[in-house]
Parts: structure tokens; sequence; C-alpha cells
């Protein structure tokens, strides 16, 4: 087989070798990396903490692995993950077929289903929402299957699959040990971005709704700073800015986690849109309300039995929101115990089951 040029050859070598690194346990994770998503890398970031023990890789099968593979008489994967994300029932059931038609074992680790709720009223649903029954013959295969939360595992049970374990976000496995304290400064974080129409009610609505209610907050002197996970919402924020009118921040650091978990411990409160801005806000310790523009924000939401604090995108209310940050400004230290002990449980959790699979894998 011929790949061009020498050098590209030797790109082509030393690119596909890593797969193969001898004396080692290589694991294959399917997640949406490479996008620049913060939350996607984090989960990543993650998982390669779960299972240090192995080389873990983003999966792929090309023509060129299986080259390799004939030729050095190897698997490129000892196992393969369907790691964090939305992707139950979503179009992944391709690669994670793949993977189950070429490596044993496969698992789930802390993905999430798609809830036909929202789904199933998108116009493009077809490019995206997979046969659940697809789903349920792929789950039966795996040797294990652990979910983000009480929403993906009724799901899943609506469709005849049982076996599924709540284990959490994978994000919650780079909590912080110890609680640092709120300095009651009145620091606001908030997330907004683009969601291309697939969410409750539209991106203006949530535009409309984010300007209200920072000014208000601005009238009642907080300070606030808008927090990106992805470059794409950038320009969705500063519109949000310029019609805000007042000093606002954008944090710039938002592509690392560690400097994004450090700015957030220093919030009082945090609003969220995106899942994994929330949810690395609660890495923080920091109490905050979910803008459920999907169904995944309430999954997540009720996994650390903080519900009441979601208010969906169709549903928006500045009163109701200026009510929920009041309780949780009022409350900071008990809502930041309840929770680091939810994200301390899930942790937990994931490195007990991490060890676990690690030793199925160890067998093979």
């Amino acid at each position: 087989m011929f790949w061009g040029n020498p050098s590209s050859i030797l790109n082509t070598i030393f690119s596909n070798l890593r797969f193969f690194i001898p004396f080692t346990k290589r694991l294959g994770y399917i997640g949406w990396l490479g996008h620049g998503n913060l939350g996607d890398e984090g989960m990543y970031v993650a998982f390669k903490k779960l299972f240090s023990g192995y080389n873990v890789l983003p999966f792929k099968h090309s023509e060129k692995i299986i080259y390799f593979e004939n030729l050095l008489k190897q698997k490129a994967f000892n196992a393969v993950c369907l790691g964090g994300g939305t992707f139950i029932n979503a179009d992944a059931i391709k690669q994670f077929k793949i993977a189950q038609e070429n490596y044993s074992p496969t698992f789930v680790f802390g993905a999430g289903a798609m809830d036909p709720a929202l789904w199933g009223t998108v116009e493009h649903r077809p490019t995206v929402f997979s046969k659940a029954s697809e789903w349920i013959e792929c789950l039966n295969k795996c040797h294990y299957v652990g979910v983000r939360g009480p929403l993906s595992k009724q799901i899943l049970e609506d469709n005849g699959f049982n076996k599924a374990e709540i284990i959490g976000d994978l994000i919650l496995s780079l909590s912080s040990d110890a609680i640092v304290r709120k300095q009651r400064k009145k620091k606001l974080g908030i997330n907004i971005g683009v969601a291309g129409g697939y969410m409750w009610g539209s991106e203006e609505g949530v535009l409309d709704f984010i300007v209200e209610l920072a000014k208000i907050m601005l009238e009642k002197k907080w300070q606030i700073t808008f927090y990106p996970v992805i470059s794409s919402d950038i320009n969705y924020i500063k519109k949000a800015v310029r019609r805000i009118g007042g000093f606002t921040a954008i944090f710039d650091e938002y592509r690392s986690i560690a400097k994004t978990m450090h700015s957030l411990q220093g919030c009082d409160l945090f609003i969220g849109e995106k899942l994994h801005s929330t949810a690395l806000a609660m890495c923080a310790h920091t109490p905050s309300i979910m803008l459920e523009y999907k169904p995944k924000c309430l999954d997540f939401m009720l996994s650390m039995e903080m519900e009441k604090f979601n208010i969906r995108t169709d549903r928006l209310s500045v009163n109701m929101a200026i009510d929920l940050a009041e309780e949780l400004y009022s409350n900071l230290e008990k809502y930041q115990n309840k929770i680091a002990q939810k994200a301390n449980q899930y942790r937990q959790l994931q490195k007990e089951k991490a060890d676990v699979l690690s030793k199925i894998i160890c067998q093979k």
C-alpha cells in the first residue's frame, strides 16, 4: 500500500503507529473531539484520568489502521468506549457499530440519550436521530452501560433496555477536592451560545432574556463575566454584551479547563445554557442555574438533584431567574455542600466502575 511521497509515507506511519505501541493496552474513545468544545475536550481529559493505566486514543478504524493491524498481526484497540456526550439515539451508532464489529470489549461511560420529546419535533431529525431499536441491539452487546443521568436511563428503559446505570457526567471526575467558600463579592458568571435550531424555544428568545436579566443584575451591583465554551459562541455573546450596555467581561481563556475552573471558582453564582458550562461551574462548587436549551441539561440537573434550578429556554422568566439566584445567594454554603457531595459521589462511582472495567480489559 502506498500513500504518496516519502515524507507523506513517514508521516502516515508515525501517525498510525501510536495505535500499536507495544506493551501497552490501547483504549479507543468515541467522542466529539477536535472541535474546540471545552465540554467535550474536558470529558476526554476526565476519561484519560480515570483510565490512566491505558493509552487512551480517539477511536478510528481507517484503511490505514486495518493495514497496520494486518501487517503487525495485532488489533489497534484492546477495548472501545462510547464516551461522554449525547450519543445514544444519535448517528454515532455508525461508529459504535464499527467498533463492536472489530473490537471487544466495548462499553458506554457517561453518555446521554437523545430525548424524542425534543428531537421528534426538530425539522432536521432524520439526520441526527437513529432508531432506538438499533441502539438497544448495540447496547446489549456492551460489557457495561453507564449513562449521564435519570432521563437517559428512563429513555433506554422505555425502549426495553434495563441494564443502564447512572454514573453522572464524565466532567464530574474533574471536580475540586476541597470547597472554596465564596467571598460574596456579587460575581456572576453567565454562559449562552448558539444551537442551530436544535433547542427549546429560540436563540433570539434566550438573547432577549439574558439582556434583560443582566441589566437588572447590574443595577443590583453584580459584576458579570460571560464564559464561552466554544469559539462559535463568541459573536453571539458579544451581541448580548453590546445590548446590555453596562460593563461586562468576556472570559478569554475558555480553551483551558484549569483556567476556566479557577475563574468559575471565583464566581458566587453561575447561570449557564451550554450543559458543560454549568457542569464545570458545579465542578468548582459554584451554585448554578441551568438554562435548559436541550433535555440533556435537565438530565444533568436531575442527576445533581438541582432540578429546581433548571429553567427551559422556551419558558424563560426573568423574575423566576432572579428569585432562584437570590435563593442560591442567600444559602451559598448549603448549596456548595450539596453540589460537592453529589460531585464527589459521582467521581468515586466513576473511579470504581473504571477500575472494574480495567480489570476486564486486562483479561482480554
